[in-house]
């Protein structure tokens, strides 16, 4: 079999397909790239076949006039391209299994498509981000979403293991939804080792202590103390460890010291909420796993009985530009820098993946990257200016990480 091939689905599928690359050139138009990172990329696309119409098959049916198309490149010389249309696949399992059970905080999903070039995972698009920076009131629901979210994904044996609020959309009903499954797991309930783990992988800032040491702890209560963590920066603009917001993350020392204020618990600075959000929050962000609630215990927590006031102050998280790792091997560190393709409204984007079938220009090398660990702070914040944008996509240069006794490397393939 293909080594950068998934397993053959089962024949009844309707939404996992293998399609020629100029078929799949003729149904889908690549319209503008909204992500990137080591893994690949996300792009906004229009299906070029209405439902309905008599051009329309299994593929166009699921669609909607606007979707989100995660893509990774296949190689198969490459272990890293393995890598990557393995975890697309694994993504895929778990975000299908909610097809017929939804959540309206989980990203809906439509199909799974391989090509000879590419692996992609067409979905539901949604075009914001969850601001930071929010008054409590205006954050209350979003929070309680979220609570419901993740307690749904914990009763069927899925963690997340990367919420933050670079991986939270808004959906036009003002619902936020978790998205990029791309590190989760999923467990059998009746397993004497369900949510047992000892790897360390996900976003430095929002790992709990437990994970950043790589010690044998609950997924569950990780991905808790990253949504407690992720509802601080909402409310604040900052994760309560940080000296300030734009705290840089580029060595390992670093790194050490934002994890050793981890371990204390105690949170920097200053903050505005509730004493009721702050009691909440203090339950999830415990640096003592056993201490710390689930995700099913905040929802019942006290808070939820409080009333809610207005203040609509908010700004967009820094975590936003997150994609961006920190290679293992500098050597091989891919090229992030050139710069974000400009769509035209409704048309092809010339630049986009399909876009290069009809041209003669050859495709560019993709990078052949090692294992990274991934971070956000050490970018700045994501602004309207282009200049900025581009800086962010570039990034800091950073040192080589090598792990010790202390807090170990985050390893992961992305």
């Amino acid at each position: 079999m293909d080594p950068a091939s998934p397993p053959s689905p089962p024949h009844e599928a309707n939404d996992i397909f293998s399609l020629s690359d100029s078929v799949l050139s003729s149904k889908l138009r690549f319209i503008e790239e909204i992500g990137f990172g080591n893994w690949g990329s996300v792009w906004l696309c229009n299906p070029k076949n209405s439902p309905t119409s008599h051009a329309a098959d299994d593929f166009d049916r699921v669609l909607q006039p606007k979707i989100a198309v995660k893509l990774v490149h296949r190689n198969t010389k490459s272990k890293t391209t393995v890598a990557r249309v393995k975890s697309l696949w694994n993504e895929m399992k778990i975000i299908r299994t909610f097809k017929s059970d939804p959540h309206p905080s989980i990203i809906p999903f439509y199909s799974f498509v391989i090509t000879p070039s590419y692996a992609l995972i067409t979905m539901a698009y949604l075009p914001a981000l969850v601001p930071v920076e929010v008054d409590e009131s205006r954050a209350r629901g979003w929070f309680r979403f979220l609570l419901s979210g993740v307690d749904f994904l914990h009763k069927r044996g899925v963690v997340h293991n990367d919420i933050k609020p670079a991986n939270i959309l808004i959906s036009h009903k003002n619902i936020p939804v978790l998205v990029d499954f791309g590190f989760a797991e999923k467990y059998g309930l009746d397993s004497e080792t369900a949510f047992h783990s000892k790897v360390s992988y996900g976003t430095p800032e929002y790992l709990s202590p437990e994970r950043a040491r790589e010690i044998p702890h609950d997924c569950r209560k990780s991905d808790v103390w990253s949504l407690g963590v992720t509802f601080f920066e909402i409310l604040t603009g900052r994760t309560p460890f940080e000296e300030c917001d734009q705290e840089q993350f580029t060595t390992k020392e670093d790194l050490e010291k934002y994890w050793s204020r981890t371990l204390r618990g105690k949170w920097i600075g200053s903050w505005t909420m509730s004493k009721g959000m702050e009691k909440l929050l203090r339950r999830m962000i415990s640096p003592n796993a056993d201490l710390r609630c689930t995700a099913s215990q905040a929802m019942q927590d006290p808070y939820w009985q409080t009333r809610k006031e207005e203040d609509p102050r908010h700004r967009r998280s820094s975590s936003y530009t997150s994609s961006l790792v920190f290679e293992k091997d500098m050597s091989k560190q891919p090229d992030l820098t050139s710069s974000r393709p400009q769509a035209t409204k409704g048309k092809e984007n010339l630049k986009s993946p399909l876009a290069l079938f009809s041209s003669k220009s050859p495709k560019a090398a993709e990078p052949d990257g090692h294992r990274t660990v991934a971070r956000s702070k050490s970018q700045p914040k994501v602004i309207a200016s282009k200049s900025l944008c581009q800086e962010a996509r570039s990034g800091p240069s950073v040192n080589r990480f090598v792990p010790n006794q202390g807090f170990s490397t985050i390893i992961a393939v992305r």
